[in-house]
Parts: structure tokens; C-alpha cells; sequence
């Protein structure tokens, strides 16, 4: 069993949130553990169900003022407790110093401001490990450490980006990074579609089964049809999302009729895909043929059943519209949920079983939905996201960031698809500051920065346009109520300038991404 006494400010919390918890193996992958909090005696009880090492992921408020998942070093099983804001500033130095052997290989190395960095927090937290006995003073110092080595990660993230985007700026590649976003409007607003042609040449057309085809064999497709050739006309690229997402919003209420016929259901997927892709064909550009079939699965089909129809979803957009491009769609990519969901698979496994059991997919989608009061939503920091990144692209494809986005504000949300009448401030994290409109736009120059630096990502979409129309995060469209652009919006504005400084009236010169 691992124990941890756990302090904050030198005092041990009243309460923690147990379900935003969970422990890891050395391989990255959530394991199955119980955990128990004694608010009397501040320690933490983490009961795994497997041997070996492991580490504990904890939503962790640093002194800086973020709110951030972090994860201890990996540590063994024993009988005294370990103090874990120590093990946490053990756990990210580390990190830190693997990431700074990654990228340095790749780049030279990382600056002298940051390798002065990281010798004073391994400085501040050989202090801590010295003075144990005392609780409170090696507390401070970790709590200290910590913060710098979290502000250290994600300034050596950002160095490296910088290298990886000078890169692929002299190999000329950025023209051809797709930079997108989710369209979903139920309504015309003039200024809400000259906004989005101005900022996007690629969107994201939601063709949800539930929507098209609400009673069996009976099609509503003129909403998709309009916005289609809408698109078209403005020569924006289109990718046909979520074909396939085994939730009750997605699917139609008549298919549970079939639940228990698994053969029955695979075939009228089929069809389902064969139709939308039929009707569209030439015109989509990419589909993304399945989502979130590892973790989301309302049918409740075995694991062998999904990957048989994750394979089918592909072969069927494959057959229909060769020339297509087919992306695989994984939600909650750091896969929190295997820790606790034993019929669920941990993202990165699913992909490799997809690839292994014959499913042809062009491209790895992944959504980093950040920052609200839901599953697989609390806040990272960017060297986390980097990481994330690196390991999905050691599969061999083209990475697609289908769905992005975070809040611009702590108030609650209702209309949000993910926890918007639970969000408020601090809900999911912070990321250095509570979230408004300003952080937003930070955290997205940041994220586009580190994603567009990376040679296997090929596309970037940011989920949420407006927030009057449909949206899945509390506040996190780029255009307000009243359809007023966000500072997000402004920045990513400048992103075009720097991607496609011909198309935009630009110069050369970096807007958002300079040299470094």
C-alpha cells in the first residue's frame, strides 16, 4: 500500500476530491486502486490491486496559482507514510529532466536559463529531503520547488516548440497544417460565418446518427446538406465527425432495439457510415469514422466487439470513399477513467490493438478538452500536453487535435455539454490563473504553439466557435453570446497570419510564433 501525509500550506486539507484521483504504473497506465482520505490524521491511503512501482496523479494547487494535475515519482510499497508535495516536486523534476534529455537531443539542448533552473529546484528539494523530520519545513520547501519546477516544464515545452516550429517553417510545412474548428450553428449570422471563413480553412461538420437518422430508415440531412455546400463555397476542407460514438446523444433511441444482437448493430453501423459517406462523397474531406469507442460504450459490447467495430467503421468509410481521409477518435486521452471503468481500454493500448487487428485508419484523433467540472477534464500544464503528443505520435500516423478548447470564464454554464452547471472557479483546475477570457487566449497560444511544433500533427480544431450555439465547455467558444470575438479569437488570428502569411495579406515575419 502506498501512504501519503499530505499538507497544504502546512496544514493537511479538510477534504480531498478521491474521484479526480488515481494511481499509475511505470508505463504511464492508470491502475485499479482504492483510495481512502483520514481528514484527522491527514494521510492518504492508495490501495492497488497490482505489485511493482507506481505513482499518484492528484489535482495540485502550486503556489503560482494554477491548479494542475501532477503526478509523484514512482515509488514502492511501504509501511511509512510519504510526505507528498515531496513526492510531487520528485515526481515533476523528474519529468523535467527527461523531457530535457528528450527534446535537448533533438535541439542542442535547452537554454542556460533553464538549465539554471533546474539546478536551483534540485538544489530546493535536496534541502527538503534533508529536513524530513520536520514536516512542515520540508513541506515548504517541496511546495517551493514544485512551483518552479512547474513553471521550469512548461518553459522548456516552449523552448522546445520554438525549435520544432523554426523547423518545420524552413521545411515548409506549416502551409499545409489544417487549422480548424466544430460548426455548428443552427442559425444564419452574417458576422458569425464571415468570422469563422476568415479565421479557419478546415471545419469540423458534426454527423451525428441520432440527428440524421432519428427514426430507422427515415433521413433528415438538409441542416447538413446547406452547411456543407455553405462550406464549400467559402473553400474551407470538411471532416465529417463523430460517425460513430456509442453515447445516448449520439445514438438514435430505435437502435437499442438490437442491443443484444451485436451482428445486427455492426451491420446497421454500416450502413450508417456507407450513407453519410455515399451522400458527401468528394466533397468531405476526412471522417472521423469512430469516437471515443474505448471508454464510451452505453451498449455495453465487450472489448473484442468494439475493436471489431472500430475496424468496420473504418473499412466501411475506406470502401465508400477511398480517396477520404479516416481519422481514429480518442476522447479523455490520458485515459483517467481505465482506473476505475474495467470494460473501458486505456486510449493508447486501443489504438495499438486497432492498428494490430487490421483497422485502416489514415491518422489519431485526439480531443483535449481542458478545464471543466468533468471526466478526463482537469486542467495540464503544456509540458504534460507536449508529452502527450510525443507518445501518440511514436504510433507511426499523422496526429489530428479533432476537439480543443478551455473555458473563459468560472461562472456556471448550463447550456455546456460538459459539467456546465457544476463549473465554477476552480472547477477542473486552473491553469496559472481562475480562467477568464485573457487566460484563454494565453492558454491557446501556448497549445498552438507546442501542438503546431510537432512534425506528425497535422490538423488542430478548436471545439467550440460561439457561445450561443451548441457548445461542449462552460465558455468556451471563441466568439461570445452577442458574437463579439474573444481575445482568443484575436489570437488565433494571428496564428493564420503565421501560417499562411500569402492567404492572410501578411508578411513573412512571425506573428504569434518567433524564433527563438
Amino acid at each position: 500500500m502506498l501512504t501519503f501525509r499530505v499538507l497544504i500550506d502546512g496544514k493537511s486539507p479538510a477534504a480531498l476530491d478521491l474521484d479526480a484521483m488515481y494511481l499509475t504504473s511505470q508505463e504511464g497506465q492508470p491502475i485499479r486502486a482504492r483510495l481512502q482520505y483520514a481528514a484527522e490524521t491527514g494521510l492518504l491511503f492508495c490501495d492497488r490491486r497490482s505489485q511493482g512501482l507506481g505513482s499518484l496523479n492528484i489535482p495540485w494547487p502550486v503556489r503560482t496559482g494554477a491548479c494542475v494535475m501532477l503526478r509523484t515519482a514512482l515509488l514502492p510499497d511501504r509501511e511509512e507514510p510519504y510526505l507528498l508535495t515531496l513526492e510531487l516536486a520528485r515526481g515533476r523534476i523528474a519529468d523535467v529532466w527527461r523531457k530535457r534529455d528528450e527534446w535537448g537531443y533533438m535541439y542542442g539542448g535547452p537554454s542556460e536559463a533553464v538549465e539554471k533552473g533546474l539546478r536551483e529546484v534540485k538544489r530546493l528539494l535536496a534541502q527538503a529531503q534533508t529536513v524530513q523530520d520536520s514536516a512542515r519545513v520540508s513541506g515548504d520547501l517541496a511546495e517551493e520547488a514544485l512551483a518552479r519546477a512547474v513553471a521550469l516544464g512548461e518553459q522548456l515545452a516552449l523552448e522546445d516548440a520554438g525549435h520544432g516550429l523554426s523547423l518545420r517553417r524552413r521545411r515548409g510545412e506549416l502551409g499545409r497544417v489544417d487549422v480548424g474548428c466544430h460548426w455548428e450553428v443552427s442559425d444564419r449570422h452574417e458576422r458569425a460565418q464571415q468570422r469563422f471563413g476568415a479565421a479557419f480553412n478546415c471545419a469540423t461538420v458534426p454527423l451525428v446518427w441520432r440527428a440524421i437518422e432519428p427514426r430507422e430508415h427515415e433521413y433528415e440531412w438538409k441542416w447538413h446538406d446547406d452547411w456543407i455546400q455553405w462550406l464549400e463555397a467559402k473553400g474551407v476542407a470538411i471532416c465529417g465527425g463523430s460517425l460513430v460514438r456509442f453515447t445516448p446523444a449520439h445514438l438514435p433511441d430505435w437502435i437499442y432495439v438490437w442491443e443484444n444482437d451485436f451482428e445486427t448493430v455492426r451491420d446497421l453501423v454500416f450502413d450508417h457510415i456507407e450513407q453519410c459517406v455515399r451522400r458527401y462523397r468528394g466533397r468531405v474531406d476526412s471522417w472521423e469514422a469512430a469516437t471515443g469507442l474505448h471508454v464510451e460504450n452505453c451498449l455495453g459490447f465487450s472489448l473484442d466487439r468494439l475493436i471489431e467495430v472500430t475496424r468496420v467503421c473504418c473499412h466501411a468509410v475506406k470502401r465508400t470513399d477511398a480517396a477520404a481521409q479516416v481519422v481514429l477518435d480518442l476522447v479523455q486521452p490520458w485515459g483517467e477513467y481505465y482506473a476505475l471503468n474495467q470494460h473501458s481500454i486505456w486510449p493508447y493500448h486501443y489504438a495499438e490493438m486497432c492498428i494490430n487487428a487490421g483497422a485502416v485508419f489514415d491518422a489519431v484523433g485526439l480531443q483535449v478538452l481542458l478545464g471543466a467540472a468533468a471526466p478526463g477534464c482537469h486542467v495540464r500544464d503544456l509540458m504534460e500536453i507536449s508529452d502527450l503528443l510525443d507518445r501518440f505520435g511514436a504510433l507511426g500516423k499523422p496526429l489530428h487535435l479533432t476537439a480543443v478548447g478551455v473555458p473563459s470564464g468560472g461562472a456556471a454554464d448550463p447550456a455546456a455539454a460538459l459539467g456546465g452547471a457544476a463549473h465554477k472557479p476552480g472547477a477542473g483546475g486552473a491553469w496559472n490563473k481562475p480562467w477568464d477570457e485573457t487566460v484563454q487566449a494565453e492558454w491557446l497560444a501556448g497549445f498552438y504553439r507546442v501542438a503546431v511544433s510537432k512534425p506528425f500533427v497535422h490538423a488542430v480544431s478548436w471545439r467550440d466557435f460561439a457561445d450561443h450555439q451548441p457548445h461542449e465547455l462552460p465558455h468556451g467558444g471563441l466568439l461570445r453570446k452577442d458574437l463579439h470575438p474573444k481575445i482568443a479569437y484575436q489570437r488565433l488570428m494571428a496564428l493564420r497570419q503565421e501560417i499562411w502569411p500569402q492567404a492572410a495579406g501578411a508578411d513573412e515575419s512571425n506573428v504569434l510564433f518567433p524564433d527563438t
